[in-house]
């Protein structure tokens, strides 16, 4: 079946609908798929969480916000029970009342009280202004079709934010040598759902700072090549083959291709981009 998401390009990624109601759909084409354990969503979730403990302190921030419940909703590794497991008072947003209430029933399988999970748009947060001390936002804002979306969900990210709370923040990498392919995968109709606009290091860095953020941190992840639709196809033969055999396999080869983040070609390679920002205290800068 032709992937829906074909028809709009060149008008508008989402047509008539609205973005819960496209991500709605999107969870309920997951939920009917039976979504498979996948290596490479497991190695992401690990790199992520190694960047909150080196870059975020979860268990002494007073309040935490994740961005993006479609891990915890689908994929064999859930960031935010990991979290909530350190620190209870996490709440987890998304714009899909489907993604956003699949999470919460997943969440019961981890433990009881796994944080908080409130359906919302990140470019309007129903938080108090300075509320949250720690914000990781893992590849949300880079399913925008309109840079302006970005930078709106920046500031709201910056506004929800303490001054000196930590912004822990991925996107996809507009430098990457096989970023080109994903926007003809995107063309083609092949990809599972919408991925929009993204920035380079230096784009991301400079719209951080403009809506109130020092950035103290920044690295690319993840350095398998960025044909996801291959890579994905791929691990299914694997797992189809011989899945013991096969996984154990693919984790070694993507633990040996994350050796290119200590090159200086490492945003030429990594399919993200990762950065720490820390929220400027325009009381005492004066900006």
């Amino acid at each position: 079946m032709r992937n829906p998401l074909s028809r709009w390009l060149g008008r508008g990624a989402l047509g008539n609908r609205s973005p819960s109601e496209y991500w709605d759909q999107i969870a309920r084409q997951m939920a009917d798929r039976h979504y498979r354990y996948e290596p490479l969503a497991e190695h992401v979730s690990s790199i992520i969480l190694g960047l909150l403990a080196r870059w975020g302190d979860a268990k002494n921030s007073k309040r935490i916000m994740k961005t993006d419940l479609f891990e915890e909703a689908f994929r064999s590794r859930q960031i935010m029970f990991d979290v909530a497991r350190v620190n209870s008072s996490v709440v987890g947003i998304d714009v899909s009342r489907e993604i956003t209430y699949r999470a919460k029933a997943r969440s019961r399988q981890y433990g009881p009280d796994l944080g908080e999970y409130v359906c919302c748009d990140v470019r309007q947060l129903p938080f108090l202004t300075d509320s949250i001390d720690l914000v990781i936002s893992t590849s949300t804002l880079d399913h925008f079709s309109e840079e302006e979306d970005i930078l709106v969900a920046l500031r709201e990210l910056s506004r929800v934010l303490g001054p000196g709370g930590t912004l822990i923040l991925t996107m996809d990498n507009k430098s990457n040598l096989t970023y080109p392919l994903i926007r003809l995968w995107m063309a083609l109709g092949l990809a599972p759902f919408f991925i929009g606009r993204t920035y380079s290091i230096s784009e991301l860095k400079s719209r951080l700072k403009s809506s109130g953020f020092s950035v103290e941190d920044a690295t690319a992840i993840v350095h398998c090549p960025h044909v996801f639709a291959l890579v994905g196809g791929a691990m299914r033969l694997l797992n189809q083959v011989g899945r013991v055999k096969f996984d154990d396999k693919i984790r070694k080869g993507l633990d040996f291709l994350d050796r290119l983040e200590r090159r200086g070609t490492k945003y030429l390679t990594g399919r993200f981009i990762a950065v720490k920002a820390v929220k400027r205290d325009t009381a005492q800068t004066g900006q």
